[in-house]
């Protein structure tokens, strides 16, 4: 079975946004996969109360930190593509 039909998506993940601020939880790395088909959770931390925007194949969602900083978005499910995509996190304005 091709790669593309089990995978959504080789995402080549920003090292981290312009923003020093916001940062990825460990799994969000070079080269990684999404599962095609469901909705994929994207979090990590940033300064509490701090509002993140996340951009993703098209897609933009926005979250607000907790209090201890944790933010999390949930991108909508995407068909199967071997196209390399870059996955973003940034303060929103």
């Amino acid at each position: 079975m091709k790669k593309s039909a089990l995978f959504v998506l080789v995402a080549a993940v920003a090292a981290f946004s312009a923003d020093a601020a916001v940062k990825f939880g460990t799994p969000f790395s070079d080269h990684m996969v999404l599962q095609r088909g469901r909705k994929a959770p994207v979090w990590g931390w940033t300064e509490p109360g701090g509002s993140v925007k996340v951009s993703f194949a098209g897609q933009v969602k926005t979250a607000t930190a907790d209090a201890t900083g944790r933010w999390c978005v949930a991108l909508d499910p995407l068909p199967a593509s071997g196209k390399p995509r870059t996955l973003t996190a940034n303060e929103a304005e």
